[in-house]
């Protein structure tokens, strides 16, 4: 006997997240530690472009704005999307759009080479991993390319939060294919942990 899955229990499908947003689920919130230590860690300049991978809601896709970078911000669910542009229109440098990592192939702004910055905060487990790796290496610029992932520690978070993470095998793996590689906790313990992963090989 085999068992399906439907679209609104699979967190690979956009039904999921768009339920998810509608009922307002929250997991982590950004707050001004967690901005700042991204902010150091990725050597954020004014003026950079940067992706924002599964911006959800708009929060960290607003901040690095507010920053002085160029954002697109892309998401899946166009719950998420339609409720970030309500909530930031005021921001110049800030473009939401729906947009499937796993199912689309291209994008009109991310052509090879050009992006500065790609943040994928707790959205990185529920990506086809190999294909989003690869596509990053391509899009960043060469040498000084940066893509920070947010990410669960499977072995250090409460079990209710365990399955959406990595475990530390993953996390140690993540550094294949880049030149430059750092990790800090984010909360206490290192549950949540951000990954520095700078200057793709190609």
């Amino acid at each position: 006997m085999t068992t399906t899955t439907s679209l609104v229990d699979d967190p690979r499908r956009p039904a999921y997240w768009d339920r998810a947003y509608w009922k307002g689920d929250t997991f982590l919130s950004l707050g001004a530690e967690e901005r700042q230590l991204l902010r150091a860690h990725a050597q954020v300049k004014s003026g950079q472009f940067a992706v924002d991978a599964g911006c959800g809601r708009g929060s960290l896709a607003a901040t690095m704005a507010g920053w002085g970078m160029t954002v697109l911000a892309l998401d899946f669910s166009e719950v998420a999307i339609d409720g970030a542009r309500g909530m930031f229109r005021e921001f110049e440098r800030l473009r939401f759009e729906q947009f499937d990592f796993d199912a689309d192939s291209t994008h009109h702004m991310l052509r090879p080479g050009t992006v500065d910055l790609i943040t994928c905060r707790l959205t990185f487990p529920f990506l086809d991993r190999h294909r989003f790796l690869g596509d990053c290496r391509r899009w960043l610029r060469a040498g000084t390319g940066t893509l920070h992932i947010t990410t669960t520690v499977q072995e250090l978070a409460p079990p209710e939060h365990a399955r959406v993470g990595l475990t530390l095998a993953e996390i140690n793996a993540l550094g294949d294919g880049w030149q430059h590689v750092t990790r800090y906790p984010i909360t206490v313990g290192g549950s949540v942990q951000g990954v520095v992963l700078r200057g793709p090989i190609r």
